[in-house]
């Protein structure tokens, strides 16, 4: 199955880091010997990140835990809203629920980051999230805002589970009416932003990640689905699904066993 691909797509939080809550540290899961393997063997390797955060400082965690990552390597859901945002809607004002570091990666796309008259409404993890926020999102929405999220995740695979984006997201879709653009994973259009960027088809291409929801939506849209049981997904939820991912892996490493 996976002879035929050429572009391995890596998911990070619960396949290839774990992170602490409290101290926003990484730990290492795996990877190491899979992304080299693969480059051994002239496979192109990106991550494909839900991180609503600047990509350099993604880049930054996964070089303190060793791995071998180029900035050119990485895709995040940042990226893709703030590119998606752009095509679609042109430079606009956001309203952001989400950490500086995010509103700095929009800006680089023309994006102006605001507290009130929001053109666009963007969900990405705010750790400091609160009612009055939550509630001046709602309103900026009934008065017109599109509603945009960067996932939909429900939660983090960190040392302690984090509520993710999309608990936030459907809190505010069901207040307004409004249904959200998705531009993080599970979505389309990040799928789609991916192998453009790789200059791939879907059939030369795989997703690896420890979130079924992520991959079943990578096979529909022809990507061979590679699922690591570190983190969202365990045996159990599998077992219980309609869904069957073409491997099943303990960790990332065991995926050199199969190329």
């Amino acid at each position: 199955m996976l002879s035929r691909v050429r572009v391995f797509y890596l998911d990070v939080q619960g396949t290839l880091v774990r992170r602490d809550p409290n101290t926003l540290k990484s730990a290492l899961i795996g990877g190491k010997h899979a992304i080299g393997t693969l480059r051994e063997l002239n496979k192109r390797v990106y991550i494909l990140s839900n991180a609503p955060r600047e990509t350099e400082e993604v880049h930054k965690d996964l070089v303190s835990v060793g791995l071998d990552i180029g900035l050119d390597d990485i895709i995040t859901s940042a990226q893709v809203t703030g590119d998606y945002i752009l095509k679609r809607f042109g430079k606009s004002k956001l309203y952001v629920l989400g950490a500086d570091t995010f509103k700095r990666e929009l800006s680089k796309y023309g994006h102006e980051p605001v507290e009130d008259g929001a053109d666009v409404v963007v969900v990405g993890i705010d750790r400091q999230l609160n009612f009055e926020k939550l509630n001046k999102a709602m309103r900026m929405i009934m008065s017109g805002a599109k509603l945009v999220t960067a996932g939909m995740s429900r939660f983090i695979p960190e040392a302690q589970p984090t509520m993710s984006m999309g608990p936030i997201t459907m809190a505010l879709s069901y207040a307004t009416g409004v249904k959200p653009i998705v531009t993080g994973k599970p979505s389309r259009i990040m799928y789609m932003y991916a192998l453009v960027r790789a200059g791939a088809m879907p059939e030369e291409a795989a997703v690896v990640s420890d979130d079924m929801e992520d991959l079943v939506l990578a096979q529909k849209f022809g990507m061979a689905t590679v699922l690591v049981l570190t983190g969202t997904t365990t045996t159990k939820d599998l077992e219980r699904a309609n869904f069957r991912p073409d491997l099943v892996l303990d960790n990332i490493d065991d995926l050199t066993r199969h190329l």
